[in-house]
C-alpha cells in the first residue's frame, strides 16, 4: 500500500508542476485541436484549462499524504478501519480518474503518449488492489485479539 501512496504523491506533484505536459493529450483527444495552436489563439482559456487540471494534482496531494500516513501507522498494525479507509480513498481517486478518461474517449491506445498516459490511473488502481488484497487475510482474521506477530 505504501507503493500506491508514493505513486500517488509523485503523480500529484507531476500534475501540479508539469500540468501542460500531462494534460495536453487529454485536451487534444477531447477538443480535437492542437494544444499549441489553441494556446496561441486563446491564451486565457488555455491558462484556465491548465489551472483546472492542476487542481487534480492539488486534490491528490493531501490524499497521497493521508494514504502514506495511514499505511505507516494503522495499516501496518492491521487495523480494520484503515483497510476500509484506503479502499474508499483509492476507489474514489483512481475510479474518478479512470471515469474521466473514459468520458473523454481517452482509452484509445493509438499513440505512444496516450498509451503511457492512460496507464497512470490503471497502475494506481492495480497498486490499490494489490495493496488491499495481499494483507486482507491478516487484517480480517477471525480472532481480533491476536496480534500480527502471534
Amino acid at each position: 500500500m505504501m507503493a500506491m501512496g508514493i505513486f500517488t504523491l509523485v503523480i500529484s506533484l507531476l500534475w501540479i508542476f508539469l500540468t501542460d505536459v500531462g494534460f495536453v493529450s487529454d485536451f487534444e483527444t477531447f477538443i480535437g485541436q492542437d494544444w499549441h495552436e489553441y494556446v496561441l489563439s486563446n491564451p486565457l482559456e488555455a491558462e484556465i484549462y491548465l489551472i483546472t487540471k492542476r487542481l487534480i494534482g492539488v486534490f491528490m496531494f493531501p490524499i497521497s499524504i493521508l494514504i502514506i500516513l495511514i499505511t505507516q501507522k494503522s495499516y501496518r498494525n492491521a487495523e480494520t478501519w484503515s483497510w476500509f479507509a484506503l479502499l474508499i480513498a483509492g476507489a474514489v481517486l483512481w475510479g474518478s480518474l479512470i471515469g474521466y478518461r473514459l468520458s473523454i474517449g481517452y482509452f484509445l491506445f493509438n499513440t505512444p503518449l496516450r498509451a503511457s498516459s492512460s496507464m497512470t490511473p490503471i497502475v494506481g488502481l492495480m497498486l490499490l488492489i494489490l495493496g488491499l488484497a495481499l494483507p486482507a487475510k491478516v487484517i480480517f482474521r477471525t480472532n481480533p485479539h491476536k496480534t500480527r506477530n502471534d
